[in-house]
C-alpha cells in the first residue's frame, strides 16, 4: 500500500498553511503564527465532547487534527459556544504571554483552515455538531 497523500505531503501542506497565516495575521514568524493556531483550536475543541471531538479530528488536515488534539483532557467540562470577541479573547489567552492574535484572528484562522480541508468532508463533520458550531467557522 501507498502511503496516502494526505499522510506523505502533510508537513509541505502544513507550512504553507502557516505561512498563509502570517500573511493574513500581519504576524512574523512561524512560532507566533503557530501559537495562534494553537489557541485557535484549543478554544474550539473546549466547546465539544469526546466523540464530536474525534469526529471533528477526521476532517481536519492531517497536522492541525493532532494539534487540535494535543494536550486534550477529555474530561474536561465543555464551554458554552459565545461570539467572535469572546473567542479572540480566548485565543489570546491560550500562552497569553507568547500570543499576539490580532483581533479577528478567530475568523481569520477558520477561514484559511476551512479553505484547506475536503470541503465535503468538513461540512458533513460540521454537520453533526451543535448549531453554534457551524457559527464558529463562519
Amino acid at each position: 500500500m501507498t502511503v496516502p497523500q494526505e499522510y506523505a505531503l502533510a508537513q509541505q501542506r502544513f507550512d504553507a498553511l502557516l505561512v498563509e497565516l502570517m500573511d493574513r495575521l500581519d504576524l512574523t514568524t512561524r512560532h507566533q503564527v503557530y501559537t495562534v493556531l494553537y489557541g485557535f483550536l484549543q478554544v474550539f475543541r473546549r466547546r465539544l465532547d469526546a466523540d464530536q471531538t474525534l469526529m471533528f479530528a477526521g476532517a481536519l488536515p492531517a497536522i492541525v487534527s493532532a494539534m487540535f488534539v494535543a494536550d486534550w483532557k477529555p474530561t474536561e467540562e465543555k464551554l458554552p459556544f459565545a461570539g467572535p470577541a469572546e473567542y479572540d479573547d480566548e485565543v489570546r489567552g491560550v500562552r497569553r504571554d507568547h500570543n499576539l492574535a490580532p483581533p479577528g484572528a478567530h475568523r481569520i484562522v477558520a477561514s484559511v483552515i476551512r479553505s484547506r480541508c475536503d470541503k465535503s468532508a468538513f461540512n458533513a463533520a460540521l454537520a453533526r455538531l451543535p448549531d453554534q458550531a457551524a457559527a464558529f467557522w463562519e
